[in-house]
């Protein structure tokens, strides 16, 4: 389905790179003893917005579109949802009914079955994605490619989404096969997160924990997978002290198993009383991302 991945050949770096207007980032020493690039410089963030907060309810349906917008949980307060499945009409009824519309897309890999993959050419394509057939890592470096990204922010924008929802974003931590590095991510975020609010989009981060601290001025809010099961909520507390929301999501069921029975009190115990994830908007969830939801 191209969303929920997780790959750890993970190779931290030492990068140095220049932006396009020939300034050298300078590397600077984090707490972790990685290096990394100074923090992304953003363009100000628009007045307008609708920004979620701290604490709000949320929900994630990636493997199908609303079916019933107009009879959707109310106490949700956030959803995410594709970008592609979902008509301008739905997200205005989800919108009708109070609900904060984050777009999902992919701004890190190209999808031989979305409606716009022929914009792709060979150049901007790297390795496929373990595990997901059709979907290989795209050069974020490339202008095609941003602008392809750029075209996907129009849709969100024309579909009336409130923000958007760019995954794979951190080819630098995956067998890419474009020789992608940390640094290329933070640029690409910060691009993204400008161009969002450009259009009066908010924006997340989607996991990527090492860049958090170089982009977390550019972004809205978090979107992670798994902090629980990998032992990194901390990583993303970040985003609480900086009073911006961490939107968790969990699998416990495993990758295999997709179903509406409920995971035992001891497993939601755990996840959704990990002191390491407080203030965090947790949600136990199949991993293909259906409508089935368990709530903290």
């Amino acid at each position: 389905m191209g969303y929920t991945k997780r790959f750890f050949a993970i190779s931290y770096i030492t990068v140095a790179f220049s932006l396009a207007v020939g300034l050298t980032v300078p590397l600077s020493q984090r707490h972790d003893g990685h290096q990394h690039t100074a923090r992304a410089t953003c363009s100000p963030r628009p007045s307008g917005l609708k920004l979620p907060a701290p604490g709000d309810t949320w929900n994630y349906v990636l493997h199908n579109p609303i079916a019933n917008p107009s009879k959707i949980d109310t106490t949700i307060a956030v959803w995410g949802i594709d970008l592609f499945d979902n008509t301008a009409a739905t997200i205005s009824t989800m919108k009708g009914k109070g609900a904060n519309v984050i777009c999902y897309f992919s701004a890190g890999s190209y999808e031989d079955w979305r409606t716009d993959a022929s914009k792709f050419i060979i150049d901007d394509l790297g390795n496929e994605l373990d595990g997901w057939p059709g979907e290989r890592w795209a050069d974020i470096r490339i202008k095609n490619v941003r602008d392809i990204m750029i075209s996907r922010l129009d849709l969100a924008k024309s579909k009336g989404c409130n923000g958007v929802d760019p995954d794979n974003i951190d080819g630098f931590n995956n067998d890419n096969g474009l020789n992608l590095k940390e640094a290329d991510s933070v640029d690409y975020v910060t691009f993204l997160a400008n161009e969002a609010h450009k259009r009066g989009l908010t924006i997340s981060l989607k996991n990527a924990a090492s860049i958090i601290p170089d982009v977390i001025d550019c972004v809205d809010f978090s979107v992670n997978e798994q902090c629980h099961q990998y032992t990194e909520c901390n990583d993303f507390a970040t985003f609480i002290k900086h009073k911006k929301p961490v939107f968790q999501v969990e699998y416990p069921k495993g990758d295999e198993v997709n179903n509406d029975k409920p995971v035992s009190d001891s497993v939601k115990k755990s996840i959704c009383k990990d002191p390491t994830s407080a203030g965090f908007s947790t949600i136990i969830k199949n991993m293909n991302l259906d409508n089935w939801i368990q709530k903290c």
